[in-house]
């Protein structure tokens, strides 16, 4: 090959690179908007689960803020809404949220305020849950830098930052 020919494919190697750089691009924004809509239906559900619950037994259960073992706390939001039909456990763990926190069993947080008390018959709307990441400082949400929020009318939103009556706030 002479020095012609290598210099006619090198803009054709160039634009290859970028058609895939850009196609690798777009997947991972596809991806991101699945896992945020995903996330979001399954805040629906565990809303759904909520009312049920609270339907069954006069309020709401009382729960952690983050339970430290929810597969084995019979109290934690895992234990009591399987005991609902229907109810995947899959739902309290988000897909966009890194693998190390799936494995607890749920990557939400709890609103303590809400315990033993009711969706239905709030006089303020308040959250419900969040994206588990809103209790740190500095880490941006698992949904393109945003968390989602479960609202206590039953509504998700999107925020890039975490409600302003979270308790805590680790450095």
């Amino acid at each position: 090959m002479n020095r012609k020919t290598g210099a006619v494919f090198l803009p054709w190697i160039f634009i290859l690179l970028m058609l895939c750089s850009l196609i690798w691009l777009l997947n991972q924004l596809n991806a991101g908007i699945k896992n945020t809509e995903r996330c979001e239906d399954q805040l629906k559900k565990i809303y759904n689960a909520l009312v049920l619950y609270e339907m069954d037994n006069g309020r709401l259960p009382s729960f952690e803020l983050y339970p430290s073992d929810p597969e084995g706390n019979v109290e934690s939001m895992l234990n009591r809404l399987s005991e609902l039909p229907d109810f995947d456990p899959e739902w309290l763990c988000c897909p966009a949220s890194p693998e190390i926190l799936k494995e607890h069993g749920t990557t939400y947080l709890w609103n303590v305020a809400l315990n033993h008390s009711s969706l239905s018959y709030r006089d303020e709307i308040t959250w419900v849950l969040v994206d588990m990441q809103a209790l740190v400082d500095g880490v941006p949400g698992p949904h393109f830098g945003s968390y989602l929020i479960l609202y206590s009318d039953g509504r998700v939103e999107r925020s890039s930052s975490p409600p302003h009556s979270l308790p805590v706030q680790y450095e």
